[in-house]
């Protein structure tokens, strides 16, 4: 298992930009900039199994779960995939905020609600292509018994225009990983018409949103997408560490620079009340968890595709100690 304290997602960075040290007023109206949709969906549709969650120890005023989207495309016309799949958890009972990362090769029943012709499972990331939003959060919920209502959403070229607005990120980059940030900016740069400047060298650099981004996507060397969630995570890290040294003038330029690339089914007054709650109860402590953990997963072959196998009565386990502490 993976658990660890760990500088906060972008997502909880804008929940907490947007109300720290700016007045209210101010914040409620810059969240007009995010792009919020309808949402309401019965507990059935979103795949919820309501007796699981009558449990008063898993009270959704105590623990707060909200899945976090990232979104890859190959082509502008393309719906994309959900190449970053987090629960982010705000745990009201222990003071905390608890992200779990759900890797994108794990392989899903989507009994009902799929389109690979004659299986009734499918990679995880998958789900957002067939279905969008609605059908990654009920994926999730029946998956992993979860009572997921909301999501937060945004893709790439959103990330890029981040890392640009805090000029860039401090990253140690590695001689085999040259190459495959240079290939993946060009590709990058086709999808969203960005420019991109080629890495000529490896080492410790600051790279711009187009070259982070493409650091982020690697997956062919080292732990591949195991190690790729670990470069998405240090990137983040790295943003994180910029935007909390903005000062108060800044921020609210920075929320008119980030926040319209992201996409939410949580109301204004959703996110002010989240916002207010990590800030007036000082929550500090942020922890990780990745799933499949270390030792419980496996490889699986299904018509000559790869996919993440995972055992899921111990991986649910941890899932629930981890996000309920019971």
């Amino acid at each position: 298992m993976k658990r660890k304290k760990l500088k906060i997602s972008i997502a909880v960075v804008l929940i907490v930009l947007l109300v720290l040290s700016i007045p209210l007023y101010i914040a409620y109206n810059k969240l007009s900039k995010i792009n919020t949709v309808d949402f309401n969906h019965t507990s059935k549709e979103l795949g919820i199994d309501e007796k699981e969650f009558k449990n008063p120890k898993k009270s959704e005023d105590d623990f707060v779960n909200i899945l976090i989207l990232g979104v890859d495309k190959a082509d502008p016309t393309d719906v994309g995939r959900s190449d970053c799949t987090m629960i982010a958890t705000i745990d009201k009972k222990h003071n905390k905020i608890k992200l779990t990362s759900l890797m994108r090769d794990m392989i899903v029943d989507t009994t009902g609600h799929t389109v690979m012709e004659g299986l009734n499972q499918d990679r995880l990331n998958h789900m957002y292509a067939y279905g969008g939003p609605l059908l990654s959060v009920k994926t999730v919920n029946e998956n992993f018994n979860m009572n997921i209502k909301n999501y937060i959403k945004t893709d790439f070229d959103g990330l890029a225009n981040i890392v640009d607005y805090v000029g860039g990120v401090q990253i140690k980059v590695a001689e085999d990983e040259v190459p495959l940030i240079n290939s993946y900016q060009y590709n990058i740069s086709k999808l969203y018409n960005r420019k991109y400047t080629k890495l000529t060298h490896a080492g410790l650099q600051t790279l711009d949103g187009t070259q982070a981004v493409a650091y982020s996507r690697i997956r062919y060397v080292g732990n591949k997408d195991f190690e790729r969630t670990e470069r998405q995570r240090t990137v983040l890290t790295e943003v994180f560490k910029k935007l909390s040294t903005l000062s108060i003038t800044k921020l609210p330029s920075a929320a008119d620079a980030i926040l319209p690339s992201i996409e939410t089914s949580l109301s204004k007054g959703d996110i002010l009340s989240l916002g207010s709650y990590i800030i007036t109860h000082n929550v500090k402590t942020v922890e990780q968890l990745r799933l499949p953990a270390d030792g419980l997963n496996y490889s699986v072959t299904i018509r000559n595709t790869y996919f993440l196998g995972w055992k899921k009565d111990e991986n649910l386990n941890l899932l629930h100690k981890f996000i309920y502490e019971n």
